[in-house]
């Protein structure tokens, strides 16, 4: 499960290059996913920025199969609001 949200969120940093921020890639894959997993949750708008932010934080999916993998999304999360509290207090 870990894996397909590291590929969601490297599908969201794809196409926010080609069409950038104001296209609304988020809002509309969110809507997309849950259309067409009707069964499945977790693809909200907020959860699927946490997927971009998860491949920002670990852009090697290698090393995301083998390591990040391991431990449960929500543990990952708490990883990655660590990281982004860390470097907040760093920069001030």
């Amino acid at each position: 499960m870990v894996l397909l949200y590291w590929d969601i969120g490297k599908v969201i940093l794809e196409r926010q290059e080609k069409q950038g921020w104001g296209a609304k890639v988020i809002d509309r894959l969110s809507c997309d996913l849950k259309t067409s997993f009707m069964d499945m949750s977790g693809f909200s708008p907020r959860n699927l920025k946490y997927m971009r932010k998860f491949v920002e934080s670990w852009p090697d999916r290698e090393i995301v199969q083998r390591t990040v993998a391991q431990i449960p999304w929500r543990s990952n999360l708490a990883l990655l609001k660590l990281s982004l509290s860390w470097r907040m207090w760093t920069e001030s």
